[in-house]
Protein backbone atom coordinates (compact mmCIF):
# COMPACT_ATOMS: atom_id res chain seq x y z
CA UNK A 1 0.00 0.00 0.00
CA UNK A 2 3.27 1.91 0.68
CA UNK A 3 3.90 1.75 -3.15
CA UNK A 4 0.51 3.28 -3.97
CA UNK A 5 1.21 6.19 -6.46
CA UNK A 6 -2.04 7.93 -5.93
CA UNK A 7 -2.39 7.53 -1.96
CA UNK A 8 1.54 8.78 -1.88
CA UNK A 9 0.89 11.90 -3.88
CA UNK A 10 -1.13 12.61 -0.96
CA UNK A 11 0.63 11.38 2.15
CA UNK A 12 4.20 10.19 2.43
CA UNK A 13 5.60 6.65 3.47
CA UNK A 14 5.63 7.39 6.86
CA UNK A 15 2.31 8.90 7.26
CA UNK A 16 0.66 6.21 5.63
CA UNK A 17 2.74 3.50 8.32
CA UNK A 18 1.43 5.77 10.82
CA UNK A 19 -1.90 5.67 9.84
CA UNK A 20 -1.91 1.79 9.58
CA UNK A 21 -0.91 1.75 12.98
CA UNK A 22 -3.34 3.77 14.51
CA UNK A 23 -5.96 0.99 12.57
CA UNK A 24 -5.05 -1.37 14.50
CA UNK A 25 -5.09 0.88 17.71
CA UNK A 26 -8.66 1.42 16.73
CA UNK A 27 -8.78 -2.52 16.35
CA UNK A 28 -10.28 -1.72 12.56
CA UNK A 29 -10.23 -4.89 10.38
CA UNK A 30 -9.27 -4.74 6.69
CA UNK A 31 -6.36 -2.07 7.38
CA UNK A 32 -6.40 0.57 5.02
CA UNK A 33 -7.13 -0.94 2.14
CA UNK A 34 -10.23 -1.95 3.44
CA UNK A 35 -10.83 2.42 3.60
CA UNK A 36 -9.96 2.61 0.08
CA UNK A 37 -12.42 0.35 -1.19
CA UNK A 38 -15.12 1.31 0.71
CA UNK A 39 -14.23 4.89 0.25
CA UNK A 40 -14.17 4.13 -3.59
CA UNK A 41 -17.71 2.25 -3.50
CA UNK A 42 -19.03 4.96 -1.67
CA UNK A 43 -17.52 7.84 -3.46
CA UNK A 44 -19.19 6.37 -7.05
CA UNK A 45 -22.46 6.35 -5.50
CA UNK A 46 -22.22 9.87 -3.72
CA UNK A 47 -21.46 10.93 -7.47
CA UNK A 48 -24.10 9.59 -8.85
CA UNK A 49 -26.60 10.84 -6.52
CA UNK A 50 -24.95 13.88 -7.84
CA UNK A 51 -24.89 13.90 -10.57
CA UNK A 52 -28.18 12.87 -10.86
CA UNK A 53 -29.49 15.62 -8.55
CA UNK A 54 -27.16 18.40 -10.89
CA UNK A 55 -29.72 17.60 -13.83
CA UNK A 56 -33.05 18.94 -11.94
CA UNK A 57 -31.00 22.24 -10.86
CA UNK A 58 -29.53 24.94 -12.81
CA UNK A 59 -25.62 24.57 -11.69
CA UNK A 60 -22.88 25.73 -13.55
CA UNK A 61 -20.41 23.03 -15.33
CA UNK A 62 -17.51 24.25 -13.59
CA UNK A 63 -19.56 23.62 -10.08
CA UNK A 64 -20.89 20.20 -11.15
CA UNK A 65 -17.16 19.72 -11.68
CA UNK A 66 -15.88 20.70 -8.60
CA UNK A 67 -18.73 19.58 -6.67
CA UNK A 68 -18.52 16.13 -7.94
CA UNK A 69 -15.27 15.61 -6.94
CA UNK A 70 -15.60 16.63 -3.85
CA UNK A 71 -18.33 13.83 -3.70
CA UNK A 72 -15.84 11.45 -4.80
CA UNK A 73 -13.48 12.84 -2.01
CA UNK A 74 -15.67 13.15 0.54
CA UNK A 75 -16.08 9.28 2.04
CA UNK A 76 -12.24 8.70 1.62
CA UNK A 77 -11.81 11.85 3.89
CA UNK A 78 -14.55 11.48 6.24
CA UNK A 79 -13.43 7.75 6.80
CA UNK A 80 -9.61 9.02 7.24
CA UNK A 81 -10.69 11.94 9.70
CA UNK A 82 -13.11 9.07 11.68
CA UNK A 83 -10.56 7.06 12.62
CA UNK A 84 -8.16 9.74 13.77
CA UNK A 85 -11.23 11.02 15.81
CA UNK A 86 -11.37 7.52 17.36
CA UNK A 87 -7.61 7.11 17.51
CA UNK A 88 -7.54 10.56 19.29
CA UNK A 89 -10.75 9.76 21.73
CA UNK A 90 -9.15 6.54 22.89
CA UNK A 91 -5.93 8.61 23.60
CA UNK A 92 -7.39 11.06 25.29
CA UNK A 93 -9.21 8.27 27.71
CA UNK A 94 -5.93 6.42 28.33
CA UNK A 95 -4.59 9.98 29.29
CA UNK A 96 -7.49 10.57 31.92
CA UNK A 97 -6.33 7.52 33.86
CA UNK A 98 -2.69 7.96 33.96
CA UNK A 99 -3.34 10.23 37.16
CA UNK A 100 -5.21 6.78 38.82
CA UNK A 101 -2.14 4.45 36.96
CA UNK A 102 0.31 6.98 38.83
CA UNK A 103 -1.06 7.30 41.91
CA UNK A 104 -2.04 3.32 42.02
CA UNK A 105 1.45 2.92 41.96
CA UNK A 106 2.84 5.26 44.27
CA UNK A 107 1.06 3.25 46.83
CA UNK A 108 2.44 0.08 46.57
CA UNK A 109 5.14 -1.07 48.46
CA UNK A 110 8.77 -0.14 48.58
CA UNK A 111 10.68 -2.58 46.75
CA UNK A 112 7.81 -4.09 44.56
CA UNK A 113 8.45 -6.01 41.24
CA UNK A 114 8.15 -3.64 38.15
CA UNK A 115 6.49 -7.12 36.42
CA UNK A 116 4.18 -6.97 39.44
CA UNK A 117 3.13 -3.35 39.27
CA UNK A 118 2.64 -3.82 35.31
CA UNK A 119 0.42 -7.42 36.00
CA UNK A 120 -1.58 -5.49 38.56
CA UNK A 121 -2.49 -2.69 36.21
CA UNK A 122 -3.11 -4.58 33.42
CA UNK A 123 -5.70 -6.54 35.61
CA UNK A 124 -7.16 -3.23 36.92
CA UNK A 125 -10.38 -1.74 35.03
CA UNK A 126 -8.30 0.78 33.70
CA UNK A 127 -9.86 0.33 30.06
CA UNK A 128 -8.31 0.72 27.38
CA UNK A 129 -4.84 1.58 29.54
CA UNK A 130 -5.44 -1.49 31.16
CA UNK A 131 -5.21 -3.22 27.47
CA UNK A 132 -1.95 -1.51 26.49
CA UNK A 133 -0.57 -2.85 30.12
CA UNK A 134 -1.81 -6.55 29.60
CA UNK A 135 -0.08 -6.49 25.56
CA UNK A 136 3.70 -5.01 27.81
CA UNK A 137 2.95 -7.79 29.93
CA UNK A 138 2.44 -10.23 27.43
CA UNK A 139 5.89 -9.35 25.50
CA UNK A 140 7.49 -9.28 29.19
CA UNK A 141 5.88 -12.91 29.48
CA UNK A 142 7.70 -13.40 25.99
CA UNK A 143 11.13 -12.56 26.89
CA UNK A 144 11.21 -9.09 26.00
CA UNK A 145 12.88 -6.11 28.52
CA UNK A 146 10.15 -4.26 31.06
CA UNK A 147 12.32 -1.17 29.60
CA UNK A 148 11.21 -2.47 25.88
CA UNK A 149 8.01 -3.35 26.54
CA UNK A 150 7.29 0.46 28.00
CA UNK A 151 8.55 2.06 25.40
CA UNK A 152 6.70 -0.44 22.98
CA UNK A 153 3.49 1.07 25.01
CA UNK A 154 4.84 4.65 24.46
CA UNK A 155 4.95 4.14 20.71
CA UNK A 156 1.95 2.53 19.92
CA UNK A 157 0.06 5.71 22.15
CA UNK A 158 1.31 8.36 20.56
CA UNK A 159 0.82 10.52 23.68
CA UNK A 160 3.66 12.44 25.50
CA UNK A 161 1.43 12.25 28.95
CA UNK A 162 1.65 8.59 28.46
CA UNK A 163 4.85 8.94 27.57
CA UNK A 164 6.32 10.71 30.56
CA UNK A 165 4.39 8.22 33.34
CA UNK A 166 6.27 4.94 31.32
CA UNK A 167 9.18 7.18 31.42
CA UNK A 168 8.91 7.33 34.93
CA UNK A 169 8.39 3.72 35.99
CA UNK A 170 11.10 2.82 33.72
CA UNK A 171 13.49 5.12 35.88
CA UNK A 172 12.26 3.50 38.87
CA UNK A 173 12.93 0.28 37.79
CA UNK A 174 16.00 1.14 36.40
CA UNK A 175 17.03 3.07 39.60
CA UNK A 176 15.82 1.03 42.03
CA UNK A 177 14.76 3.92 43.97
CA UNK A 178 12.01 5.12 46.28
CA UNK A 179 9.83 6.44 43.24
CA UNK A 180 6.67 6.71 45.70
CA UNK A 181 6.79 10.54 46.03
CA UNK A 182 7.74 11.13 42.61
CA UNK A 183 4.50 9.13 41.10
CA UNK A 184 2.31 11.26 43.45
CA UNK A 185 3.51 14.64 42.92
CA UNK A 186 3.85 14.01 38.66
CA UNK A 187 -0.08 12.46 39.22
CA UNK A 188 -1.21 15.82 40.51
CA UNK A 189 0.93 17.94 38.21
CA UNK A 190 -0.96 16.03 35.23
CA UNK A 191 -4.08 16.35 36.63
CA UNK A 192 -3.73 20.42 36.73
CA UNK A 193 -2.36 20.15 33.15
CA UNK A 194 -5.51 18.21 31.91
CA UNK A 195 -7.88 20.67 33.51
CA UNK A 196 -6.12 23.74 31.59
CA UNK A 197 -5.94 21.21 28.36
CA UNK A 198 -9.79 20.65 28.90
CA UNK A 199 -10.67 24.52 29.09
CA UNK A 200 -8.74 25.71 26.29
CA UNK A 201 -10.16 22.83 23.76
CA UNK A 202 -13.24 23.53 24.83
CA UNK A 203 -12.82 27.04 23.68
CA UNK A 204 -11.11 26.01 20.27
CA UNK A 205 -13.82 23.59 19.26
CA UNK A 206 -16.57 26.12 20.04
CA UNK A 207 -14.46 27.91 17.45
CA UNK A 208 -13.40 25.40 15.16
CA UNK A 209 -17.28 24.17 14.34
CA UNK A 210 -18.52 27.68 14.62
CA UNK A 211 -16.55 28.50 11.52
CA UNK A 212 -16.86 24.99 9.67
CA UNK A 213 -20.72 25.41 10.44
CA UNK A 214 -20.93 29.39 9.00
CA UNK A 215 -18.17 28.57 5.99
CA UNK A 216 -20.24 25.65 4.65
CA UNK A 217 -23.96 26.73 5.42
CA UNK A 218 -24.63 29.51 7.58
CA UNK A 219 -23.31 32.44 5.22
CA UNK A 220 -23.95 31.07 2.26
CA UNK A 221 -27.70 29.65 3.01
CA UNK A 222 -28.39 33.54 4.14
CA UNK A 223 -26.62 34.90 0.74
CA UNK A 224 -28.59 32.32 -1.40
CA UNK A 225 -31.91 33.10 -0.26
CA UNK A 226 -31.05 37.06 -0.49
CA UNK A 227 -30.32 36.79 -4.03
CA UNK A 228 -33.48 34.71 -4.23
CA UNK A 229 -35.38 37.29 -2.72
CA UNK A 230 -34.06 39.92 -4.79
CA UNK A 231 -33.92 38.02 -8.50
CA UNK A 232 -37.64 37.01 -8.13
CA UNK A 233 -38.68 40.97 -7.35
CA UNK A 234 -40.38 42.67 -10.37
CA UNK A 235 -38.55 46.53 -10.92
CA UNK A 236 -40.67 47.03 -14.13
CA UNK A 237 -42.56 49.57 -12.09
CA UNK A 238 -39.81 51.44 -11.42
CA UNK A 239 -38.70 51.67 -14.84
CA UNK A 240 -42.11 52.90 -16.26
CA UNK A 241 -41.63 55.81 -13.45
CA UNK A 242 -38.27 56.91 -14.88
CA UNK A 243 -36.67 56.27 -11.45
CA UNK A 244 -33.58 54.22 -10.82
CA UNK A 245 -31.41 52.17 -13.55
CA UNK A 246 -31.75 51.04 -16.71
CA UNK A 247 -32.51 47.41 -17.39
CA UNK A 248 -29.49 46.44 -18.66
CA UNK A 249 -27.22 48.35 -16.00
CA UNK A 250 -29.52 46.32 -13.54
CA UNK A 251 -28.46 43.25 -15.00
CA UNK A 252 -24.49 44.21 -14.93
CA UNK A 253 -24.82 45.17 -11.02
CA UNK A 254 -26.80 41.72 -10.51
CA UNK A 255 -24.25 39.95 -12.25
CA UNK A 256 -21.32 41.59 -10.78
CA UNK A 257 -23.06 40.79 -6.90
CA UNK A 258 -23.67 37.37 -7.79
CA UNK A 259 -20.14 36.86 -8.74
CA UNK A 260 -18.85 38.99 -5.36
CA UNK A 261 -20.76 36.62 -3.38
CA UNK A 262 -19.57 33.98 -4.99
CA UNK A 263 -16.12 35.10 -4.68
CA UNK A 264 -16.56 35.90 -0.98
CA UNK A 265 -18.10 32.64 -0.48
CA UNK A 266 -15.15 30.74 -1.66
CA UNK A 267 -12.46 33.44 0.16
CA UNK A 268 -14.39 32.78 3.35
CA UNK A 269 -13.97 29.09 3.20
CA UNK A 270 -10.22 29.15 2.51
CA UNK A 271 -9.46 31.81 5.13
CA UNK A 272 -11.53 28.83 7.52
CA UNK A 273 -9.80 25.72 6.52
CA UNK A 274 -6.52 27.83 7.14
CA UNK A 275 -7.41 29.34 10.21
CA UNK A 276 -8.86 25.69 11.66
CA UNK A 277 -5.91 23.59 10.25
CA UNK A 278 -3.19 26.18 11.64
CA UNK A 279 -5.22 25.96 15.17
CA UNK A 280 -4.53 22.56 15.08
CA UNK A 281 -1.32 22.41 14.81
CA UNK A 282 -1.10 21.09 10.87
CA UNK A 283 -1.12 23.75 8.03
CA UNK A 284 -1.80 20.81 5.57
CA UNK A 285 -5.01 19.62 6.45
CA UNK A 286 -6.14 23.31 4.75
CA UNK A 287 -6.24 21.54 1.96
CA UNK A 288 -8.72 18.91 3.12
CA UNK A 289 -10.73 21.18 5.00
CA UNK A 290 -10.91 23.49 2.16
CA UNK A 291 -11.81 20.04 -0.24
CA UNK A 292 -14.58 19.91 1.31
CA UNK A 293 -15.87 23.22 2.77
CA UNK A 294 -15.27 25.50 -0.45
CA UNK A 295 -17.91 23.23 -2.91
CA UNK A 296 -20.20 22.91 0.05
CA UNK A 297 -20.60 26.48 0.74
CA UNK A 298 -21.15 26.85 -2.82
CA UNK A 299 -23.67 24.20 -3.46
CA UNK A 300 -25.63 25.62 -0.21
CA UNK A 301 -25.24 29.14 -1.58
CA UNK A 302 -26.49 27.73 -5.37
CA UNK A 303 -29.74 25.65 -4.02
CA UNK A 304 -30.55 28.45 -1.70
CA UNK A 305 -30.44 31.05 -4.48
CA UNK A 306 -33.18 28.82 -6.40
CA UNK A 307 -35.86 29.12 -3.05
Amino acid sequence: MNDNPIIRCFFSGESINEFKEKLRENDYSGGMEKILRDSFIEGIILLLLFLVVSTLTEINVLYITGFSLAAFLSPFLFNYFFQLYRFEQRKREKEKLIPDVLLQASVFPEGTDSIQIIKYLAKENYGNLSREFNKAHSEIRKGASIERALNNLKKRCRSRIIARAMDLLIQGHNSGAEMNSVFRETAEDILETQSIIRDRNSTMIIEKYTLLLAGGFIVPLVLGLIVGMITGMNFSGINELGMGMSLEQRKELLNAALLSNQVYIAEYSIIASVFIANQEGNIKKAFLYALILLPLSLLTYNLAKGF
